[in-house]
This record gives C-alpha cells, sequence and structure tokens, in this order.
C-alpha cells in the first residue's frame, strides 16, 4: 500500500491493528492469521521482522520472535512473507517494525526500498533516536515509505512536536518500559493520549499495554487515530499452538481473539 494510501486509510476512520511476527509460528500460519485478522476486522497490521536482541520487546513479544525464528524465518525470507502478506491483504496498511541493527547492516536505501517494493506502508525502527534518523527518513522518502517515529509517555512536547514533523504518524507508547499487557493505569494513558493528538498534526497511534476493547474505545474516544495490540495476541497463538496438527484451533482462536477487539457490537 502507498503512503498516498495510508492517508486515506486513516482518514475513513480510526483502526485496530494487530501486532504480528513474520514467521510465528511457522512461516505459513503468520500469513493466515494476517488474512485472519483482516477478515476479523482489523484496519491496519503492525508487522515485526524477527530479531534476536530486541530493546522494546516484553517477554510475549520475545517468545513469538524465538517461535518465528525457531521455524527458520530470517530477514530474507522475512521480506518474502511481507510480500504475501501484502498480497494476501490488499488496501490494508502495513507498519513494519524493525530494529536498527538490521537496517544498517543492510543499509538504508537497499533496506527501505526492498520493503516498499514488499508492501510496507511505514517504517518504525524504535532504537533509532530522532538526532539519528535524518538518512532513515530520507531513505524512506526517496522509496515512498512513511517513517514513523516512537514517542514515550514522559516526552516534552517541544521534542513531540520534531517526532511528529514529516512522520506518517506518530506511536505513543501508553506505558513506560518494554511492550506486555498491563492491568490498570490507562485513565492516564488516555489524558497522554488526548494532550498529544491535541499538540501534533498528524495521527496518533496508541501500543503497549492494550487488550481489551474497552481500552481501544476509550483510546480512540481520547484522540488516538490507531490501537496497536500486541502482547495479548502474541499470547494467544503461543496458547494455541504448539504442534501442525494445533492450526486450525489456532486460526479459530486468532479470529475470535481479534473479533472480541474490533467488533462495534
Amino acid at each position: 500500500m502507498s503512503l498516498a494510501a495510508l492517508r486515506t486509510s486513516m482518514e475513513q476512520g480510526p483502526a485496530v491493528s494487530p501486532f504480528l511476527m513474520l514467521g510465528d509460528p511457522t512461516p505459513d500460519l503468520s500469513v493466515e492469521l494476517a488474512r485472519t485478522a483482516v477478515a476479523a476486522g482489523a484496519g491496519m497490521l503492525e508487522i515485526g521482522l524477527p530479531y534476536s536482541d530486541p530493546a522494546a520487546d516484553g517477554p510475549a513479544i520475545q517468545a513469538a520472535t524465538g517461535r518465528a525464528l525457531a521455524a527458520g524465518t530470517s530477514t530474507r525470507r522475512g521480506f518474502r512473507l511481507l510480500a504475501r502478506i501484502a498480497e494476501a491483504c490488499p488496501g490494508i496498511p502495513l507498519n513494519l517494525l524493525v530494529y536498527g541493527n538490521l537496517v544498517h547492516r543492510i543499509g538504508y536505501e537497499r533496506f527501505t526500498d526492498t520493503v516498499s517494493q514488499a508492501g510496507a506502508s511505514t517504517l518504525l525502527v524504535p532504537d533509532i533516536p530522532l538526532e539519528e534518523a535524518l538518512p532513515l527518513r530520507r531513505a524512506c522518502r526517496g522509496a515512498g515509505l512513511g517513517h514513523v517515529e516512537l514517542a514515550g509517555p514522559l516526552t516534552p512536547a517541544p521534542r513531540l512536536a520534531r517526532l511528529a514533523q514529516g512522520s506518517a504518524f506518530l506511536y505513543l507508547a501508553g506505558f513506560q518500559g518494554v511492550t506486555g499487557v498491563r492491568h490498570g493505569g490507562f485513565a492516564a494513558v488516555l489524558g497522554r493520549v488526548t494532550e498529544v493528538a491535541e499538540s501534533v498534526d498528524v495521527p496518533v497511534c496508541l501500543g503497549f499495554g492494550i487488550s481489551s476493547r474497552d481500552q481501544i474505545v476509550r483510546a480512540f474516544g481520547a484522540g488516538a487515530r490507531i490501537a496497536v495490540v500486541g502482547s495479548h495476541l502474541a499470547r494467544v497463538v503461543g496458547t494455541l499452538y504448539g504442534a501442525p496438527a494445533d492450526a486450525e484451533r489456532l486460526v479459530a482462536g486468532y479470529r475470535s481473539a481479534v473479533l472480541a477487539l474490533a467488533s462495534n457490537g
């Protein structure tokens, strides 16, 4: 999906965005789970490229990474899986999350060209800070790929403005620290969402700690345009799949989990 198509999608309304790790629990099933999520109401997908030393991932996403790597998902194979997901989910924005070492190793221009051609709409590299992001932003722009910056719950207003400038959307971490399901403290998160949404002129994406439809509805009411659910769904995968015979049970259970998050009923 092109960056222009992403903007059009954002204008149509807020989007629930499951996070899926490429290759988890197997390469073929990761594509099937992406297709299932969209059929169940996901308006966007955040896609992770497995990396053995993540900086922002909590236990559930680390486990998903381990399953993907154990299933043989290399970076090159991940690119092919991304292209398969883009083909299976036409018109759905795909935000690729990847760590900086992979981008550095391949080279900014080559990496952004590759993932753009594979079908990614936007790119989030959480461990390349704003002060070092200019070359990456330029490479994204040259590849027709949206660049996404990450902000934390304590990021001051002047820095928020700098992060938002030129970003396709601003990814706001609702809680300080790594990803994972949280219990309590969501009212403060909602206040922060409203504060950030009112201070920047790009869509706000809320992630880290979302695990229920109620939280998603409240996040949208506070001003978020995208709500990412990662650890909760990664645990669904880890709970329902242990062997190839579990594939049908996994897909059915995953569909039910996404429906519970995306349904307006």
